[in-house]
This record gives C-alpha cells, sequence and structure tokens, in this order.
C-alpha cells in the first residue's frame, strides 16, 4: 500500500551490478494519487511533464479494459500553489479505435507535444472491440497553454509513431529523439516479434527520419520475443546514445549510437537488470542535478511488477546500483512508470506510475535530493 510519508529500507537485491563508488543518497519521497481508486475500470501508462511555471502535466489511457476501443488519453495538471490535481479531462480521443501509450514532450518554446498511437482490429478484422498491435498508428497533438487545450490530431506518416510511453528527448545539436517500438513484426518466420527503433525530429514535430529496427530473439538459447519501449540517455559525448529496454526475457536489453540515434546494432544485448516484461524509464540529470548522473524506474523482479525500484548510474550507465524502493506492498502491483527531471529544481525528479492496489489508479512520487 502507498506510503503516507518517510522511506523503507533501502534492500540491495542479489543480482544488480554495483556501483559503490558513486552511490548516491537515498531522496526524500512524497507520494500523491492523482486520481481517486475506481475512476476508470481500466487506466495505464502515464507521462509527465514539468511546466516552467512548476505545473505538472500527466497525461495516460484509460477505458473499460486494456484492449477496448473505448481507450481514450486523458489529462490531469498538478497545481504549483494548492498541490492540487484537476479533475481528469479527455485530452484526444480518436472514435472507434483504441487509443495508448502516451508520451509528453516540452520543446524549447514552451509548445507540450502529446504522442500517441491508435489502432483496432476492426480495422482488419470483423469482430472488433480489440486493440491489436498490428493496426496501430501514430499521431500527436500539442497544447500552446500547458495541456488545457489541445490542437487537432495531427496523423504521422506510415512506418512513424513518435514517442511510445516513454519521452523523447533534446539532444545536443538540438534534434529530438524519439524512442518507439512494434509489437507485430514478422521476421524469420517469426510472427508478433517485439522490436525498437528511434525517430528522429526538430523542435516543432515537423521533419521526421527513422532508425533501423533493433531485435532480440534468443539468448543462451532462450527464445526471446524481442525488445520493446526504449527508454533514452545521451552520454557526455555528444550523439553518443545508450538505450534501455524491456525484453521478453526477464531482463533489460541495452544498444548504443554513436550518430545521435540514427542507427542502432541489428540485435540488442542483456544487461543485468531484471525484469518481469514490464515498462521502464530513465533520466540523465542536468545542471545542479548533474552530479546525480542517470536515474531509472523500473520493478527490480523477474516474475511480477513489484517493488517498484529507483537505481542510479554514475558511470554513462556502463553499471547500475540499486538505490531505493519507492513501492514495496506486493499485494498490489507497481508498473509503467515515467520518470522527467524538474524544470524549476534541478535535484528534483518526478515521477508517475500505474498503481494497482484492488483498484486502479495513477500516482505520482516527488523525489527531491
Amino acid at each position: 500500500m502507498m506510503s503516507s510519508g518517510g522511506w523503507k529500507s533501502v534492500v540491495v537485491i542479489v543480482g544488480w551490478c554495483l556501483l559503490f563508488a558513486h552511490g548516491i543518497a537515498i531522496p526524500s519521497v512524497n507520494y500523491e494519487l492523482i486520481l481517486p481508486m475506481g475512476t476508470f475500470p481500466y487506466c495505464h501508462a502515464c507521462s509527465l511533464q514539468e511546466l516552467h511555471d512548476g505545473t505538472i502535466v500527466v497525461v495516460f489511457h484509460a477505458g473499460s479494459s486494456e484492449d477496448a476501443e473505448d481507450v481514450a488519453i486523458y489529462t490531469s495538471r498538478r497545481d504549483p500553489s494548492s498541490g492540487v490535481w484537476s479533475d481528469v479531462e479527455e485530452a484526444v480521443k480518436i472514435p472507434g479505435v483504441c487509443n495508448m501509450n502516451p508520451s509528453l514532450f516540452l520543446n524549447d518554446d514552451g509548445t507540450l507535444f502529446l504522442d500517441f498511437h491508435y489502432g483496432s482490429d476492426s480495422l482488419i478484422n470483423p469482430n472488433p472491440n480489440k486493440c491489436d498491435p498490428a493496426t496501430w498508428s501514430g499521431a500527436y497533438v500539442s497544447s500552446v497553454d500547458g495541456g488545457i487545450t489541445w490542437s487537432n490530431i495531427t496523423y504521422l506518416a506510415d512506418g512513424f509513431l513518435a514517442g511510445i510511453k516513454n519521452k523523447c528527448i533534446t539532444l545536443s545539436n538540438n534534434k529530438v529523439l524519439c524512442p518507439s517500438s512494434t509489437e507485430s513484426g514478422e521476421i524469420d518466420n517469426l510472427i508478433g516479434v517485439w522490436q525498437s527503433h528511434m525517430e528522429t525530429t526538430d523542435q516543432q514535430w515537423v521533419n521526421w527520419q527513422r532508425s533501423n529496427d533493433i531485435a532480440m530473439f534468443s539468448e543462451n538459447d532462450h527464445y526471446c520475443r524481442g525488445v520493446i519501449q526504449p527508454t533514452l540517455f545521451e552520454l557526455d559525448t555528444p550523439g553518443q546514445m545508450l538505450a534501455l529496454m524491456r525484453s521478453s526475457c526477464n531482463y533489460l536489453a541495452q544498444s548504443s549510437s554513436s550518430d545521435y540515434g540514427i542507427t542502432w546494432p541489428r540485435y540488442a544485448s542483456p544487461t543485468n537488470l531484471s525484469n518481469p516484461g514490464a515498462g521502464i524509464d530513465g533520466v540523465r540529470m542536468y545542471g545542479s542535478g548533474s552530479d546525480l548522473g542517470f536515474l531509472l524506474m523500473m520493478n527490480n523482479s523477474t516474475y511480477r511488477r513489484c517493488p517498484l525500484t529507483l537505481a542510479h548510474s554514475g558511470d554513462w550507465g556502463a553499471t547500475w546500483e540499486h538505490v531505493v524502493d519507492i513501492e514495496t506492498d506486493c499485494v498490489g502491483t507497481y508498473e509503467y512508470p515515467a520518470i522527467v527531471q524538474s524544470v524549476t529544481e534541478p535535484r528534483t525528479a518526478h515521477v508517475c506510475y500505474s498503481y494497482n492496489f484492488r483498484e486502479r489508479t495513477m500516482a505520482y512520487a516527488r523525489m527531491q535530493w
């Protein structure tokens, strides 16, 4: 159950590659529910962004069930003065199809972009009402008033999906790199293969370039369906990129690029970080928070989406250490986290995640060093 305050004990989990020399302190944490329990029968896959005035915008998808065509993208805003979350409102919905896995990005002129993908069996199957990854297409809306109102939908060209769940990041060359993936590939007679790829665009979401696909089929003769939902880090050398990805093989996978994410090795490599086949997200901390290095939110387990763990790397992702489990009551599950650095307080990180304790809702945690 959600902690009302204070931190639980830090337990170092066997199997981590620990980096003691660059360890960071355990942050102070405040927890909140973004919306009341049971607001939706199903809600999942949040993304969040702090605005320059301290307002936090959260988006997520919700509906009657995970694969129902009534699933839409919803939003709530946290007032920086009162600390109160606004009533949930629908941000975008394409009728007759599922709208899923939103991703927020704040560009350099303050425009907020909301990427999402959509699709449904009704497009390819006479028995509709299910979301089929084979039908996914990409789209986005934008807001110039901090997520109060949203533009008309812009539909991306075939083959482009923009950010899938995790946030796009601004690179040192001011280009934007979006983490993306597909779940319906067919390679070497394998159907339903998971593959990741990246998409490069500009600050105005106009020109798009797609990378090659990244796959993982087997490790030590163990079949792997693949890798999806990357989270991205730019290293100290401009253009050097690290991607960590969810896999179907009970661990996180990784890949690297030396050209700002335009090209990647065809196959990802395993890490020693556990994963139960669940979403992750990470962030590189900048400015006065740069000594905090890379932060990673994940489920440190091979079989369940609990605990929800904060990990840290102080050597550009070469090794990772366990910092703290922020949710530990495994009667519930705490999954699909998103993490961003605060715009107004560089030594603060904002986290949202799906909170499933008897009923489903979305939760928020503020971590401060």
